[in-house]
């Protein structure tokens, strides 16, 4: 389950120290050693100012501001280490103007069940913190198609008050927040592998237990692209795609280049998707059955 860790130091860090003692604790393949370096970050959410002192760096060099962040507006990167890095989030109470609320869920993830393709601790830094909804769900032969069936269990619903301290681990840990009572921040160790951009991250459907879309990611830009190519390409296209359907690690991937190379060769179509059913994974598997009996609700 997601846990909770403890860690008592009164120790002060600046970041700079925090990022040095992870270059040298953490193993980022290794949940465990994410787990064990949870006081480090505890040392770094007991400094009061280290915040304030980046908010005050980067307000005076506005231009530039957060210009490698591809987060929302709720995020602010800190720091950046190998495969890894620190990001400050910030919750906010609900609008008092109602139109704005569900703008605020879709955006900040407010009330929207997922789970992540990365391993993470968290540590609540400033205010009350959020409250959020823990389940549990096993990604082990799971297809992963949107509509499929997951067995979830639940396990808690908590606040991330100021300085508690919580591991979420990858394809495992769903969580549904809610908006805190009041301004708060979190602070984030976000553990990004080099295989990263091939894992998915799902949004789910509590009350039917199932997964109900794709988090957007690399991987949907890659698909996108695929659907694309589908569109307006031609035989040399299809050279391309071949070698992806045959090489490509990631398993979306090669569905949608299966997908791609059936629009382009119409005549190829059930011989594609039956070569398909051969793969390694499942999720191309499944999508290959669907296709094959005729069902277009993937």
């Amino acid at each position: 389950m997601a846990l909770t860790l403890e860690a008592n130091t009164e120790e002060v860090w600046d970041l700079e120290t925090y990022m040095e003692f992870l270059s040298r604790n953490v193993d980022v393949p290794d949940e465990a050693s994410v787990a064990a370096s949870a006081e480090g970050l505890k040392r770094l959410a007991n400094n009061r100012s280290f915040l304030r002192e980046i908010i005050h760096k980067e307000l005076l060099e506005w231009r530039d501001f957060q210009t490698q962040n591809s987060y929302t507006a709720q995020t602010m990167v800190l720091a950046r280490g190998e495969n890894c890095f620190v990001r400050a989030n910030i919750w906010m109470p609900p609008s008092q103007v109602p139109g704005m609320r569900q703008q605020e869920d879709d955006l900040f993830l407010y009330r929207v069940p997922h789970d992540h393709n990365f391993t993470f601790l968290t540590a609540g830094y400033w205010g009350s913190g959020y409250e959020t909804e823990i389940y549990e769900y096993d990604a082990e032969g799971l297809a992963g198609i949107p509509g499929e069936t997951v067995e979830l269990r639940f396990l808690e619903r908590t606040r991330l008050d100021c300085g508690k301290l919580m591991l979420y681990r990858a394809g495992k840990d769903i969580h549904s927040q809610h908006h805190p009572e009041e301004f708060s921040i979190s602070l984030n160790l976000m553990i990004t592998p080099p295989d990263l951009g091939l894992r998915e991250q799902y949004f789910f459907d509590l009350e039917e237990e199932k997964i109900s879309s794709f988090v957007s990611s690399g991987i949907s830009g890659r698909a996108i692209l695929c659907h694309i190519a589908g569109h307006v390409g031609d035989d040399e296209t299809c050279s391309i795609l071949e070698e992806i359907v045959e090489r490509h690690p990631c398993p979306r991937t090669r569905t949608e280049s299966v997908r791609a190379m059936s629009r382009l060769l119409p005549s190829e179509e059930e011989r594609l998707w039956r070569r398909a059913l051969e793969d390694e994974h499942p999720h191309v598997r499944f999508a290959a059955e669907h296709q094959i009996e005729g069902r277009s609700d993937l």
